[in-house]
């Protein structure tokens, strides 16, 4: 069949990819200039900063890394040790570090006041929090909120909210109420995997080297945004915003559930518009800048991730320092990557703002989704959605490959990377 895709973020991507290995003539409409999925990745200095940097646990990104292995993109192992600071003081204190041992790759603190002031603190609470995580999944209600989970389990403060919760930070990119209302269970397995030990990966080459083999050999039409989608007898009109009309048998649309209004027909699609505008979304600043002011003031005492917040929890922000993940950026400039910073990043130093935009996952919304596949199911159906939104569980990579390979399977397509084993290669010499 001939098949448009609407989007070319990882959820278009991937959908477009295994149907065009599976023989179907896809061709990619995006609206940007480039491409989406790489469309904030810029140089530095010679080297790569994908923004954002996307770094990947083996459990929890496992699609993800079976269909980079099935491109040929081999990964490298990277330890993700981190740095806790308090803010909004008369000088910013570092109260943890950790490293990660060579044998086994699990935490550690390595500072002495870490040990001394909070060790036990941490100790105690990485204990209840196995516990709890025990008692979750052996309980018969595993439908609680992150929120309602907190509330039954008393786990101590300083390790939930100064190193548990930062962490979800870091994946989720929200803020802690809409963290709270998430559904326990996907960020718990999460939680649980991620003190297995398994060293996290990154793509060589980064996210441009997983786009670059995505469409390779896919017409990808860019720069032009869809403004209008509509069934026609037994095709799909397609049309641009230059007035251009295409014809498909089928259409993908693999954008964010606000921007669908936009093109597709409001009477043919009224019952589907009803139920995509449901899904919400927020949106976050994302810095890319050189200002040390992000890291702890010792350089002794700085780690791949920097997490700062006041001593209450209710000011929290995230730094990634990229030059320790991304071979191409050791021996430059020490650059960062800040969430949603709460101090004055000095403007001299931005490289670039980057607006981001996430799905909000609640109790709603995987109600939402089960009723969407089963309308993909009707045997007359010519428009189909995908996205990291359409998916249970995170809205990472992971939840955007889940989405293509559920179209795949609406497609009969086969998916010949289920369970290949990523492609890890020696580790480069990184930043530490």
């Amino acid at each position: 069949m001939d098949i448009a895709v609407i989007g070319s973020g990882m959820a278009g991507l991937a959908t477009a990819r295994i149907l065009k290995d599976a023989g179907h003539n896809i061709t990619i409409f995006e609206a940007l200039p480039g491409r989406g999925m790489d469309s904030h990745s810029i140089e530095f200095e010679g080297g790569l900063i994908d923004a954002p940097l996307r770094v990947m646990n083996p459990h929890l990104w496992k699609n993800t890394l079976s269909l980079a292995a099935y491109l040929n993109i081999p990964t490298f192992p990277v330890r993700t040790f981190m740095a806790c600071s308090w803010l909004f003081e008369d000088k910013t204190e570092t109260w943890l570090t950790t490293t990660r041992t060579r044998i086994g790759n699990f935490p550690i603190i390595n500072n002495r006041k870490g040990v001394q002031q909070y060790g036990w603190r941490l100790v105690k609470g990485m204990l209840q929090l196995k516990t709890a995580i025990h008692k979750f999944f052996k309980s018969n209600n595993q439908e609680i909120s992150l929120a309602e989970f907190m509330n039954h389990n008393q786990i101590e403060e300083v390790f939930w909210h100064g190193a548990v919760m930062p962490v979800l930070y870091t994946i989720c990119t929200c803020d802690p109420k809409t963290i709270g209302e998430w559904p326990a269970k996907p960020l718990l397995i999460f939680l649980r995997q991620l003190t297995d030990g398994d060293a996290l990966l990154r793509l060589q080459g980064g996210t441009p080297a997983l786009v670059d083999k995505l469409i390779e050999g896919i017409d990808i039409r860019s720069g032009v945004a869809i403004q209008k989608i509509e069934e026609q007898a037994d095709h799909v009109l397609v049309e641009n915003a230059h007035a251009e009309q295409f014809k498909f048998d089928r259409v993908v649309v693999a954008t964010p559930t606000h921007k669908i209004e936009e093109f597709l027909n409001q009477q043919q699609f009224k019952d589907d518009l009803e139920l995509l505008k449901q899904f919400k979304f927020e949106q976050g600043e994302l810095v890319i800048h050189t200002d040390s002011i992000v890291m702890p003031p010792k350089r002794k005492d700085w780690a791949v991730l920097s997490y700062m917040m006041d001593r209450q929890f209710t000011r929290q922000q995230f730094t990634v320092w990229l030059n320790s993940v991304e071979p191409s950026l050791v021996g430059k400039t020490p650059v960062f990557q800040t969430w949603r910073p709460v101090i004055a990043i000095d403007p001299k130093k931005v490289i670039a703002s980057v607006t981001l935009t996430r799905a909000v996952v609640d109790s709603k919304t995987l109600a939402l989704n089960k009723e969407l596949q089963e309308r993909h199911k009707s045997a007359n159906r010519k428009v189909f959605y995908c996205g990291s939104w359409s998916c249970d569980g995170l809205p990472i990579l992971e939840s955007a490959v889940t989405s293509a390979m559920h179209i795949a399977e609406i497609f009969g397509a086969p998916l010949p990377f289920v369970g290949l084993k990523p492609k890890v290669e020696v580790a480069p010499e990184l930043g530490y």
